[in-house]
């Protein structure tokens, strides 16, 4: 997990969006498979430790990226309120039409793109 947070934190320096969400979902499929919803737990909590909490992107992609290595077809939503008064956008994790995480998920944003 801390391997991908660290790809994602350089790879968000040096690449746009969609690369790296290219470069992130062409990984290696590995032998291990946990539970989606606990690994999007697992994501949450390990990166909520110490005085810095990583922003909705930087957690969705790492989610992103342990669900794709373990071989589901996980996609990056990025949405906006309903009601938006600004361009303040949110990310998020779905497998199909389920949302994944990580908390709070979706909440009560539009999707305006996918990344697959």
């Amino acid at each position: 997990m801390w391997l991908s947070f660290l790809r994602v934190r350089i790879g968000l320096r040096r690449l746009p969006l969609p690369l790296l969400v290219d470069e992130l979902g062409h990984t290696p499929v590995r032998a291990y498979r946990h539970p989606p919803a606990l690994l999007s737990l697992a994501v949450y909590r390990s990166l909520q430790l110490g005085p810095h909490k990583p922003r909705c992107l930087t957690s969705s992609l790492v989610l992103y990226r342990l669900l794709r290595e373990q071989g589901d077809l996980a996609e990056l939503v990025i949405g906006l309120p309903a009601e938006a008064r600004n361009h303040a956008a949110h990310a998020w994790v779905e497998l199909g039409t389920r949302d994944i995480g990580p908390p709070p998920g979706r909440g009560r944003h539009t999707p305006i793109t996918r990344f697959p």
